[in-house]
């Protein structure tokens, strides 16, 4: 007697799709959806042409710009990072139907405040890429190391340490517990 298996449905069309979108892995026009979720956080990276977004004059303007853009779609921030030629946020949208004008706002806002305060002729295209999200698929281990991640880039960003010297938050901890 033959015995009958059930059919997998991991063939071509069932594929997971993947939960990262954007930045340098967009090569041309985009074939698939990005993907976004308003019960899982979302690490989202907006990368400038120009380091021009620590400036003295434009640091305060940028952080205040991303609060208050954040704050008025209902985006809450977990964690954020000014590095100066791009920026680190760990997010949680309210919806997905409002993420298209938060990033939007946000995005126009920063390249019109920054381009006004700095010398815009120098200045061609403001974002290098498109916005580069990722779902963070875990509220523990994965959301932890994401924000530990943001956190490593603001406190580097600040020029209290150099990646060649620190690669993870846990070489940082034992290094500040040693100066201590």
């Amino acid at each position: 007697m033959k015995r009958h298996y059930q059919q997998s449905f991991l063939e071509k069309g069932f594929a997971k799709p993947s939960d990262k979108f954007g930045g340098s892995l967009l090569k041309g026009n985009p074939k698939s959806k990005r993907p976004l979720e308003s019960k899982l956080p979302i690490h989202l990276v907006l990368r400038s042409g120009k380091s021009s977004m620590r400036l003295p004059k434009t640091l305060i303007v940028v952080n205040e710009t991303v609060r208050r853009t954040a704050a008025k779609h209902g985006v809450k921030i977990y964690q954020f990072a000014n590095v100066g030629n791009h920026l680190h946020l760990l997010i949680k949208i309210p919806s997905v139907r409002q993420w298209a004008a938060f990033i939007r706002e946000l995005s126009g806002r920063i390249a019109q405040q920054v381009m006004e305060l700095v010398d815009s002729a120098s200045i061609e295209k403001f974002w290098r890429f498109r916005p580069y999200t990722r779902i963070v698929r875990s509220w523990k281990k994965a959301y932890k190391s994401v924000k530990d991640y943001v956190y490593l880039n603001q406190v580097e960003a600040e020029g209290h340490i150099s990646r060649k010297e620190i690669s993870s938050l846990s070489q940082l901890k034992m290094i500040w517990a040693d100066t201590a």
